[in-house]
């Protein structure tokens, strides 16, 4: 498991990305474990699979409405369904991508993979933990969870 100091690069991607799309602050609360036992999420998971010295996943997870509200402010007139993974594909991505400033080129990232819902035990094995952050941005509600070794 990382260690919890090392979760920082992923908040402050979190912060990062949505200091980019507009002036709204985002509240980051603090990051718990979890066990892998029952997932944590939302109506769409973006998921990352990490290879390399660390492996796992890194995904973010997010309700249908707060999807609509960053694609509107982001001026976005498609709200599709397809927009919306879109969205959470590239919000998994620059979260996961920043990641390489901390723990080098060999922290190898896959294209993400969305799915309905919260990840399921494929994704997260229960014999791990994972750590879960909750944010929240506008009133809405969505986690990021970090599942890598």
């Amino acid at each position: 498991m990382v260690k919890v100091e090392k979760l920082e690069v992923f908040l402050s991607s979190i912060s990062d990305f949505f200091a980019q799309i507009d002036d709204s602050p985002v509240a980051i609360d603090t990051p718990y474990l979890h066990s892998n036992k029952n997932s944590v999420g939302f109506d769409y998971s973006g998921i990352i699979k990490i290879s390399g010295p660390l492996e796992g996943y890194v995904y973010v997870s997010a309700p249908t409405m707060m999807l609509r509200e960053v694609l509107s402010v982001m001026r976005e007139p498609d709200n599709s369904l397809t927009m919306m993974k879109d969205l959470l594909g590239e919000m998994a991505n620059t979260i996961s991508g920043n990641a390489r400033t901390e723990f080098g080129p060999h922290f190898i990232i896959a294209p993400p993979k969305i799915v309905d819902g919260a990840p399921s035990n494929t994704f997260l094995p229960k014999e791990r933990q994972s750590y879960i952050t909750p944010i929240n941005w506008r009133g809405y509600q969505a986690v990021v969870g970090i599942c890598i070794a």
